[in-house]
């Protein structure tokens, strides 16, 4: 009877997934969410099933394949991930020009697939310059220079990157799992979790691939291989530039004795620091020229300056700022936020001489954690993450984020952006309860030591 409810399970999970990946449109958010819930409830389910691990792991990458010929519902991004290989195979710098700019000028050729691919961006993507760093701009050279004008391949082409990037989290996370003593079934809140399949491999967003290297890095730490580390997390910044802010948290790391700031530990992590910008600066050669710098830094400005999804904390010191002041204070409350988070980060850094690779995933977990806390955007596909993170320790928090965070797509209507602040509410009152409850169960000295 039991494998009878286990089989009817998977199809009727396969068959939530085909709806949501082939009938369901962005702005049906309760059809939407009804169906996220229920891809959760059958996912829990399975786990807590007695399925054996390797067969849950085949199970989940036969989920992903299911969306393999799908054109992507929940996000207009892809469309300028295409953009961008577009660019890159025509010779011209997707981080010098707007694509705006590049319609409304004769640079480029008007063809019916340009259009398109203009079209459907959003206005929010043609009207900024690119950010997305070096391998993620060679991942979409390659694929429009397979796919070229036909849509569906760019998306598979781009789907089975990112499929082949969480093979890859799949092997170095089981080893870093069996270092840290961990079950290794908790692989599967990350590669089953219905987040990672959908803004993953539906909606083909790039962290896959960051975390893949970030992966990486963290196997050649604990093996203490740190020049193949630095040049993983290299890797991980130069396919998402968040893992940046972990940079500090690496120093105790490298502290082998009782004294801090001693001459072993300050010299290793001098080289560590060395090989991962001469990897950096190799990588962004193939794209350098001077102005890169300037209008990279203008499109990066807005993330912490003008743009607002999904927030917390920021919206409830905007309606704090608009109550004061009459009008909104994004820009003093943004960049107050993002210093905040410098501090805390640096907090963690000093708080021991000393820390282990266990304390490291930790530290890297509350530090992206408060950063996104603090953030003036927070959209789903952020949170793969700190849900990565999250598997190489005992908080589960993020599970419960990783649910509520489809939440956000109440603000997406038929035209235009209008967030139910009512859900965005729930969401965060409930993560945080569960954030508290989950760190008062701790011994009050290992709080940030568990």
């Amino acid at each position: 009877m039991h494998t009878w409810i286990k089989i009817l399970s998977f199809i009727l999970l396969c068959l939530v997934y085909y709806w949501i990946g082939y009938e369901l449109e962005r702005s049906q958010f309760w059809l939407l969410f009804f169906s996220y819930t229920l891809a959760f409830g059958l996912s829990f389910y399975l786990y807590r099933s007695g399925i054996r691990l390797s067969y849950m792991i085949l199970l989940s990458f036969l989920l992903k394949f299911i969306f393999l010929f799908s054109i992507p519902e929940l996000s207009q991004d892809f469309y300028r991930f295409i953009w961008d290989g577009m660019l890159n195979n025509q010779g011209i710098n997707p981080y010098l020009h707007l694509p705006k700019e590049l319609m409304e000028s004769h640079t480029i050729e008007k063809e019916d697939f340009q259009r398109l691919l203009y079209d459907r961006m959003g206005e929010l993507n043609a009207s900024n310059y690119s950010t997305y760093p070096p391998i993620a701009q060679m991942v979409y050279t390659l694929s429009y220079a397979i796919g070229q004008s036909n849509l569906l391949l760019n998306i598979i082409v781009l789907r089975l990157f990112n499929i082949a990037a969480e093979i890859g989290i799949v092997l170095f996370g089981l080893k870093l799992l069996a270092h840290l003593k961990l079950p290794k079934s908790q692989i599967l809140f990350f590669i089953l979790n219905p987040l990672v399949i959908l803004e993953s491999t539906f909606n083909l967003h790039f962290e896959v691939v960051m975390l893949f290297f970030l992966a990486l890095s963290f196997y050649y730490l604990y093996t203490s291989k740190v020049y193949l580390s630095a040049l993983g997390l290299a890797g991980a910044i130069a396919s998402k530039m968040l893992p940046l802010m972990f940079l500090p948290l690496l120093f105790p790391y490298f502290n082998k004795k009782l004294k801090v700031f001693n001459r072993e530990q300050i010299l290793n992590y001098l080289k560590y620091i060395a090989i991962l910008v001469i990897c950096l600066i190799i990588t962004y050669s193939f794209f350098w020229t001077p102005e890169i710098l300037s209008k990279s830094f203008k499109t990066l400005s807005l993330y912490f300056t003008s743009f607002e999804f999904n927030a917390s904390i920021y919206y409830a010191l905007r309606g704090i700022g608009y109550w004061w002041t009459g009008y909104n204070q994004i820009e003093i409350i943004g960049t107050s936020l993002t210093i905040v988070t410098l501090l805390m980060i640096l907090f963690l850094c000093f708080i021991h001489k000393r820390i282990d690779l266990q304390k490291l995933m930790n530290y890297m977990l509350f530090a992206a954690t408060a950063y996104y806390l603090l953030s003036t955007t927070v959209h789903p596909w952020y949170l793969m993450l700190p849900l990565f993170l999250s598997l190489f320790t005992t908080y589960k928090y993020m599970l419960i984020w990783s649910w509520l965070v489809f939440l956000s797509y109440s603000g997406y209507k038929i035209h235009g952006v209008e967030e139910n602040h009512l859900l965005i509410t729930i969401e965060y009152v409930v993560v945080i309860g569960v954030m508290f409850l989950e760190f008062r169960k701790r011994d009050k000295v290992n709080y940030l030591e568990v």
